[in-house]
């Protein structure tokens, strides 16, 4: 059932720009639908995390289906921005549903000998079903207005509801979340599909890791720089991913060449995941990152230069190359090493406590980052927020590169 899932979400968030475009909105208008998403996201994570543990996970799953249905076929009869951004944020808030319980599903219906394959067919299909969706609606806009293709797509998500009551698999035991964090490609595959992961409610007091005096002092400095390095990758990307489909439809390009351009790039990316482990086992988890976050911040800076000095056809030539890099061959490395050392640094007595630090900051930097985006390409140039973006990642690298040395 994931695939079906995917294959409406893939597309949705570009959808969703260019439907507000489409209703003559701006880049600021943009920024507010797309952080509102973000924003819902950060209690989700909390309230689904917790029905996981209390509630039939089938039917968890079966509930977020159909109302990600509903909410999409209801998606032609939205006229307004600020009725499309609480639409989009209704969506979002239902969809991080399935996330902890298909992963459990997995562990619950499998013996722990074949869990490694079942992680591994679950990233396939979602990754599928999102290259099957950016492929669709890339064609479809050709023929058919932004609201009936996400209409479409409810569709498809409406008939993985309906079938999901005989295909979903009922568990064979009952496992808790923490089960997640115990095992390697059950924790990578579950902040995967989404990277928020709340075992419980973080309290003040597990922040004063970042008090200056430890961050100055080796080794106990290597989990808050770790944090600050991610939390100034999930800032940068909320300041490019929310408006660079903006960018290449104001530079000139069509609709469905902005799907296009979204399309190559994650199509690299499911290819390069292919091969991270292999770079990340050679470079080792820190080198890797800070390679993979160099070339990334090189790639938004280059895309930087060109929307400031083009438009057209330079636009989707830079889009179909320096995007890729960024959105694919660069963050898959990073994802690799990145979560891999979260995963080590989540020891068995902390998890709850690490992994609240963690969700708490990556939510925090992404709906920081989608909303200032919007201030940023709208008053100043997408190229301000784009070299913002890329300068950010290189400071991250750096902090890679120090957790490397120690």
């Amino acid at each position: 059932m994931t695939f079906p899932l995917n294959v409406a979400l893939g597309p949705l968030s570009t959808l969703v720009t260019l439907e507000v475009l489409g209703l003559g909105g701006n880049a600021i208008d943009v920024a507010y639908v797309i952080t509102l998403g973000n924003f819902a996201t950060i209690p989700a994570a909390l309230v689904w995390g917790m029905a996981a543990d209390r509630f039939d996970r089938r039917k968890i799953v079966l509930l977020s289906y159909g109302a990600t249905a509903a909410s999409l076929v209801t998606f032609p009869f939205v006229n307004s921005i600020p009725a499309l951004a609480a639409l989009y944020g209704t969506i979002t808030f239902v969809t991080v549903a399935p996330n902890t319980p298909f992963n459990l599903l997995v562990m619950e219906t499998h013996e722990k000998p074949k869990w490694a394959a079942g992680f591994s067919k679950l990233s396939m299909l979602s990754s599928l079903g999102v290259l099957t969706g950016l492929l669709v609606s890339s064609v479809g806009v050709l023929y058919l207005r932004v609201p009936y293709i996400v209409q479409g797509l409810g569709a498809v998500v409406l008939g993985s509801t309906v079938a999901g009551f005989r295909l979903l698999p009922r568990p064979q035991v009952r496992l808790e979340r923490v089960a997640l964090v115990h095992h390697k490609e059950s924790f990578l595959t579950r902040l995967k599909m989404f990277p928020l992961f709340f075992l419980h409610l973080p309290d003040p007091s597990h922040f004063k890791m970042f008090r200056l005096s430890r961050l100055r002092t080796k080794p106990i400095n290597f989990v808050p720089l770790l944090y600050i390095a991610i939390f100034l990758f999930y800032l940068s990307s909320g300041l490019f991913n929310t408006v660079y489909p903006v960018s290449l439809y104001q530079r000139g390009l069509s609709k469905a060449e902005v799907l296009a351009v979204v399309t190559v790039g994650m199509t690299v990316q499911s290819l390069s995941f292919a091969r991270t482990g292999w770079a990340v086992e050679r470079l080792g988890e820190q080198k890797a990152a800070s390679l993979s976050l160099i070339l990334r911040g090189a790639s938004y800076v280059g895309l930087a230069m060109v929307t400031m000095a083009a438009a057209g056809l330079p636009v989707l030539i830079a889009g179909v190359t320096l995007y890729p890099l960024a959105a694919g061959v660069a963050f898959a490395i990073y994802y690799a090493s990145s979560n891999t050392l979260v995963f080590k640094v989540v020891g068995e007595r902390s998890h709850g406590r690490g992994l609240g630090v963690y969700s708490t900051m990556t939510g925090s930097a992404l709906f920081v980052g989608s909303l200032a985006s919007g201030y940023l390409s709208h008053y100043v140039g997408f190229y301000a927020d784009f070299g913002l973006a890329g300068a950010l990642l290189w400071i991250a690298a750096y902090l890679f590169h120090y957790l490397e040395e120690g």
